[in-house]
């Protein structure tokens, strides 16, 4: 282009050219008001078809979608209504057996016979029973040899029926078989105990032929079972190819559900008024078409007529240019003088072209989220308190009211970043808690945050209220858990999520850059305890009396702990329960064996069926058997994997890497599938919830229920799921955990390390170590596993110390794999001193 025009202003081409204001002959081309109308047409093409888009969606689909949704709630309705009514008929005619008075008079003669008579005339007219047994009043075990076997899900059911309260009819998958189990209590004359109960297990194929009724054809019906928060089981499925999502119906005073999927055949009963639309469309397609013909041509008459008034100055400036006149000025952007920046741009256009980026951040009223320099900062907060997946320190060194304050307000404003206006706060019972609480709430208030203040409570309840109040998902615990009386520190969770280690030092960068908000917060207070314990009240059935200790160390779980159990039915003895915050009796940390003496002697000198030691937030807890015995909380993840595996064939259970390898043939010999994962509260819930698993536990106490819970770590949770089993399955703790695998183990020992150098200290070993030919494990610290034990060093993400433990399947061996490993670490650091006996 800069060619053309240099030889346009050639002087000497200019001389040779006549003097003519004549301008060229135009070529032949398109007229204008024809261009006109066809771009006029394609509008109008592009309305149309966005209008006819837009009614097909919404008044063609959109009303076929709700007729199919419709018609497929009708079908999965009256499916319901039929598979109701012969579950109906079935526990009514248990029931009607099991009122017989000659039945009732054969159980307490004990008349065998009589009973065996009574049993083979009515699984003859019932049909389909695959098995039917009558037990007296407490007589009822787990019996996994027997057709069908009795489980924990049986006893369970067997406890209810027992207390005379309504039992619902479960369905079981035996032997890749389903099977419908049906219990109902044998009545004293009197009316008022039960003298035995009677479990109907029958074959559930006759379900088939109900779900098929009327359905053949019409779309995929399937029976599905579901309790509480468990994920749904499909009991029975007609198959069908399916055109729409599921309708899902209950089963009145049932677990059950029909979900009912439609076929195109279903579908092709819908109907729309498709030939009135489309003649509507057409009828304003034709208009608009018309329209843009007529409107096009006016259009093109008048650029033309503009055109030829123009063409011959528009011509007179070119030869003006071309000639070096100066009485024409060329005005084309290209050549104009005046740079585009300096053209003046109206107040409303700087925001939408992003001139001024400062202020269209600053209209936003949110901070920018820029990462400071540290150097650069005025705030000055030790990096070593922001662990791995919570703030810790010691009290009035690296936790002080004014850290709190600045917490609470990058808590406030994180929580309103993922979109909550509100923070639940609680706190422990140590003696500095209620400062360090009073300035959190008023750095959250800052920034304009509400506070929801449960006031004292363990963290359970926190994470409790969290996933339950409507007011947030989202809240603070002012807590150092287990540690010491002198440490405090911060539990997170952020919309209903606990905290990685990348949150917890995000936090710490958001105070160093005053990511901060500004605003006027409100307090609010509500009592979470009637609520936990209610709702765990109406979650549990014990089947017997229990007789139980609770150890609290003194700390806030001492507040709610007897309460619960107490309200659960069980005899509470309570030791160390008063709050005091000094910890007077012992540290409130129950993985260390001396803080476990007053408990044990306690048990044994009351007779009690068992001991509980909770740590100093409730979230954690260790068990002790009326002989004493400390049952260590990898081996108490075996039996309730045991009982949460049974009612879900394949669940996940998710253990730390400091848990003994025999919970990894306990859970797969249960049918459940084992994972090994980091050590912490918050990696575990992750994997948890990545995976879908079910149980969850780690040998530091925290034990993870996402059946019939919420999948939080609660050591009162865990401790009434514990008695539940116990009062089902009829034998003593110290026989129940008998029957699993024990091999020759440490506890968790404990050796000091600053905390500048303990991971260090462990990379180096894992760098530098020499195991021989164990097999290597880095996930968190290091691992090595031989076959006939494996050992553990890891760093302390709570403390500085790293922390040690050993299992092997005799002494000997047991020996010879610690001798190794403090080898390999006094090669990189011989000043480590290692107490073996953190006993007392």
């Amino acid at each position: 282009m800069a060619e053309n025009f240099q030889k346009f202003s050639d002087p000497k081409r200019q001389s040779a050219q006549p003097e003519d204001n004549t301008p060229p002959p135009a070529k032949r081309s398109v007229s204008i008001p024809t261009l006109s109308v066809i771009g006029c047409l394609v509008v109008v093409l592009m309305i149309c078809l966005g209008v006819s888009h837009f009614v097909y969606q919404t008044q063609v689909l959109a009303k076929q979608r709700a007729q199919l949704n419709e018609l497929a709630s009708q079908r999965a309705k009256i499916t319901a209504q039929n598979v109701g009514l012969y579950l109906a008929r079935l526990e009514d005619s248990v029931a009607q057996f099991a009122e017989k008075p000659l039945l009732l008079q054969a159980v307490q003669e004990n008349n065998q016979p009589q009973v065996q008579q009574f049993i083979t005339t009515f699984s003859q007219q019932l049909g389909n029973v695959v098995g039917l047994r009558i037990f007296e009043r407490g007589t009822a075990k787990l019996d996994a040899k027997s057709n069908p076997p009795i489980r924990f899900s049986e006893l369970e059911m067997i406890g209810v029926a027992e207390r005379m309260k309504p039992v619902l009819t479960e369905a079981a998958k035996i032997n890749d078989k389903w099977l419908l189990t049906i219990v109902k209590p044998i009545i004293a004359k009197d009316g008022d105990k039960v003298v035995a109960t009677v479990i109907a297990s029958l074959d559930s194929s006759p379900l088939s032929e109900v779900l098929s009724q009327n359905n053949i054809g019409m779309g995929e019906v399937a029976l599905v079972q579901k309790f509480g928060n468990e994920q749904p089981q499909e009991v029975i499925k007609i198959a069908s190819a399916t055109v729409a999502p599921s309708v899902l119906v209950p089963i009145q005073d049932s677990y059950w559900e029909v979900r009912f999927t439609p076929s195109s055949r279903l579908a092709a009963q819908t109907a729309s008024n498709l030939t009135l639309i489309t003649a509507g469309l057409a009828s304003m397609s034709l208009f608009l078409v018309m329209l843009a013909v007529w409107f096009g041509r006016r259009l093109g008459k008048r650029i033309e007529a503009s055109r030829d008034d123009s063409k011959k100055g528009a011509w007179g400036a070119i030869r003006a240019v071309a000639t070096a006149s100066k009485d024409v000025a060329f005005t084309d952007p290209l050549f104009q003088s005046k740079d585009i920046l300096d053209v003046e741009i109206a107040g409303g256009d700087e925001a939408l072209l992003a001139l001024d980026e400062n202020k269209t951040s600053s209209a936003s009223g949110k901070p920018s989220g820029e990462i400071v320099d540290e150097s650069k900062s005025d705030i000055r907060i030790s990096e070593t308190i922001f662990r791995a997946y919570d703030i810790r320190g010691i009290y009035g060194k690296d936790i002080t009211k004014d850290v709190a304050y600045l917490v609470g307000q990058a808590l406030g404003s994180e929580a309103q970043d993922v979109g909550e206006d509100t923070l639940i706060i609680a706190r422990d019972a140590r003696l500095h808690s209620p400062q360090l609480t009073e300035f959190l709430i008023r750095g959250v208030l800052s920034t304009g945050c509400h506070v929801l203040n449960i006031g004292t409570v363990p963290t359970p309840l926190l994470y409790f209220a969290a996933e339950t109040l409507r007011q947030s998902s989202s809240g603070v615990m002012v807590t150092a858990s287990h540690n010491p009386s002198e440490h405090n520190g911060f539990k997170v969770v952020m919309n209903g999520q606990c905290r990685s280690e990348q949150d917890i030092k995000a936090i710490r960068s958001r105070i160093l850059s005053k990511n901060i908000y500004s605003g006027a917060g409100e307090e609010h207070r509500h009592d979470i305890v009637s609520e936990y314990i209610s709702t765990i009240f109406s979650d549990v059935a014990l089947a017997g009396d229990i007789s139980i200790v609770i150890d609290a160390g003194n700390a806030v779980p001492g507040l709610v702990a007897p309460k619960l159990f107490e309200e659960l039915g069980c005899q509470v003895t309570a030791i160390n329960c008063e709050l005091d915050g000094n910890f007077p009796n012992h540290p409130p940390d129950p993985t260390v064996e001396a803080h476990l003496k007053s408990l044990i002697a306690k048990v044994k000198e009351v007779g009690a069926d068992l001991g509980v030691a909770l740590d100093g937030d409730g979230d954690r807890l260790v068990v002790v058997t009326p002989q004493g015995k400390i049952i260590w909380p990898d081996r108490l993840l075996m039996l309730f994997a045991k009982d949460v595996v049974a009612r879900n064939p394949g669940a996940d259970v998710v253990f730390d890497v400091k848990s003994t390898r025999h919970l990894n043939s306990v859970i797969t010999d249960s049918g459940g599938r084992p994972i090994i994962w980091k050590t912490g509260h918050s990696p575990m819930k992750i994997k948890m919830q990545e995976s879908g698993a079910l149980l969850g536990g780690e040998y530091s106490g925290h034990i993870f229920i996402k059946d019939r819970w919420y999948g939080f770590d609660d050591g009162l949770y865990a401790a009434a799921r514990l008695i539940e089993i116990l009062s089902l399955q009829g034998q003593t703790l110290d026989e129940m955990f008998a029957e699993f695998p024990e091999s020759p183990a440490t506890p968790e020992i404990r050796v000091a390390v600053p905390e500048a150098q303990k991971f260090e200290l462990v990379q180096a070993l894992i760098e530098r170590g020499e195991f021989g030919d164990g097999k290597k494990t880095t996930l968190d610290g290091l691992r090595i596993d031989y076959s006939n034990g494996w050992g553990l060093v890891r760093a302390s993400n709570t403390s500085a110390h790293i922390t040690m433990r050993f299992e092997a399947d005799d002494d000997n061996a047991l020996h010879a794999i610690k001798s190794l490993f403090v080898r390999q670490l006094r090669d990189i650091d011989s000043s480590l001193n290692v107490d073996w006996d953190q006993t007392g």
